[in-house]
């Protein structure tokens, strides 16, 4: 098992409260929903996956977009598998994806351009991050800068 999560019911519990947060933030939630792609993150240690919805009508109101925890049905346009700990240290804006490509901390398949272009879509997230663990009521999950 990885350092962050216990099992992949603890990384659900949080990434679920972070997913509600981003896709209903006034100015991440709209920038995000025009990537128009569903981007499947599979993660290890634990194993699970989070499904990002930007390209249908969101299925709850208030919402820019869907997520699912879990494998789902949809077909999904780009992929990137990490361990989930580099995707924690990633939403605390400590890892560079590009970087983290090349030395085979993520792989990725698809429409990866298309990814790409969230990246300065999502950095305000980085700071929503740690207050999602602190209200989750795990604040020892939250990684101090160096």
């Amino acid at each position: 098992m990885g350092k962050y999560y216990e099992d992949a019911d603890q990384l659900y519990e949080i990434y679920a409260r972070f997913m509600d947060r981003i896709l209903t933030d006034d100015k991440i939630g709209p920038k995000m929903s025009k990537a128009g792609i569903i981007i499947k993150f599979i993660y290890t240690d634990p194993d699970a996956q989070v499904v990002i919805d930007l390209k249908n009508p969101p299925a709850k109101e208030g919402y820019y977009g869907t997520y699912y925890l879990g494998p789902c049905d949809l077909k999904e346009d780009v992929w990137s598998k990490q361990s989930a700990d580099f995707s924690h240290s990633f939403w605390h804006g400590f890892e560079n994806p590009i970087a983290g490509v090349t030395k085979g901390h993520i792989k990725q398949g698809g429409k990866v351009t298309a990814m790409l272009k969230l990246l300065p879509v999502v950095r305000p997230a980085f700071g929503v991050f740690p207050g999602v663990l602190v209200d989750a009521g795990y604040p020892e999950k939250v990684i101090e800068k160096k």
